[in-house]
């Protein structure tokens, strides 16, 4: 048996939760000096009323407690496992956990540990966790899996955009003249994923243009695979995920969709109102709706 490990960098929902079996990995977050793990000492509303106060909480990656409780829990369970991290390029995670795997490889030659790297998170991750988690389900092989995985992660598409610029200018990923400017004139700005690294495709004046700019790029990438499921993930604004919804379906039909909230730590680096949306350019050779 397969088990996939995450951590709360892949968004996830309570449909996910209560139809899988799946470990989650916390990360950790500091609030005025206090330092908490994501998801088990601190909910993701408490975080998101942080920084709605001015805020800006901290994160690191997960400890070395986390991620061999979950090991130990696999190979007392006879289970090989698949740590399933966020981007390589935006987090220490995966080179640590890289670490600790080698190490537990040669103690338990016998089981199989994979460590894949999302070259992302959020709601792509979240769908490479879903399919991930469909195959386990329907008695895949591990080495199918796998390599399912990793073609999926090639072909998922990233497209995001937040409510301003401020939480950008905070984590140093624009200039602050161009935070100022973006937020006094209704620029937006708009971004993906590109060899795991957030980049920001352009800025857009005004919503109705960054919400057309957002579906016909979706409309577009997807148009060769309609029938796929698209996720929508929030940084606690659901209102606009549910809106963005209703456009994505009227423009492609034949999909299917899953709403996520972005996590507390993913939350800490976008800003409150951040909306992602996240879709396969082509249909993998393996694929469940």
């Amino acid at each position: 048996m397969t088990k996939l490990i995450i951590d709360t960098t892949c968004d996830r929902n309570l449909a996910m939760e209560q139809q899988y079996d799946f470990e989650v990995i916390p990360l950790s977050i500091t609030l005025e000096n206090q330092t908490y793990l994501d998801g088990e000492e601190i909910s993701v509303d408490a975080v998101y009323e942080a920084m709605r106060s001015g805020i800006m909480p901290k994160t690191a990656q997960i400890s070395y407690e986390s991620l061999t409780k979950v090991l130990d829990k696999a190979i007392q369970a006879k289970e090989d496992c698949i740590y399933l991290t966020f981007s390589a390029e935006m987090s220490g995670t995966y080179q640590f956990a890289h670490q600790v795997i080698e190490e537990y490889k040669e103690k338990y030659p016998e089981r199989k540990i994979a460590l894949i790297d999302s070259r992302g998170g959020s709601g792509g991750a979240a769908l490479i966790a879903l399919q991930a988690l469909k195959m386990i389900e329907a008695g895949q092989s591990f080495d199918e899996i796998v390599h399912q995985m990793e073609w999926n992660i090639a072909h998922v598409y990233y497209k995001f955009t937040l409510r301003d610029l401020k939480w950008l200018v905070k984590g140093g990923r624009v200039a602050k003249t161009t935070g100022y400017v973006g937020s006094a004139l209704n620029i937006k700005p708009y971004l993906t994923v590109n060899d795991g690294f957030i980049q920001l495709s352009k800025l857009v004046r005004g919503e109705r243009k960054l919400y057309k700019k957002l579906i016909d790029d979706v409309k577009d990438g997807a148009k060769t695979f309609t029938d796929q499921t698209i996720g929508i993930s929030h940084g606690d604004d659901e209102e606009t995920a549910k809106k963005i919804e209703t456009m994505i379906k009227e423009a492609l039909p034949d999909c299917q969709t899953q709403l996520f909230r972005i996590g507390a730590v993913l939350g800490t680096h976008i800003g409150n109102g951040g909306i992602g949306v996240f879709y396969f350019d082509e249909r993998p050779k393996w694929y469940q709706n």
